[in-house]
């Protein structure tokens, strides 16, 4: 939820090659059912193939989340 200024900032920071969503309404929020309070969403982990989510991860862990993300991947393309 936080505004196209600070994605954009923490993009250049972290040097990110992907766009990020801003959703400065909780619009997108709301259609996934991520809590957000104090507009600050859960962060949560969503993979979709050919317009179908195939994972969902609520209980995401920082620390370890590209790492989940990547397995969650590869299972999903038998890797």
């Amino acid at each position: 939820m936080d505004t196209i200024a600070e994605q954009r900032s923490f993009s250049d920071k972290f040097d990110i090659p992907f766009p990020l969503l801003c959703d400065t309404t909780g619009t997108i929020c709301e259609a996934y059912r991520i809590e957000h309070p104090k507009s600050k969403p859960r962060r949560e982990t969503f993979l979709f193939r050919n317009g179908v989510l195939v994972h969902h991860d609520r209980a995401v862990n920082p620390m370890s989340q590209a790492r989940d993300v990547i397995t969650s991947i590869n299972e999903l393309v038998g890797g």
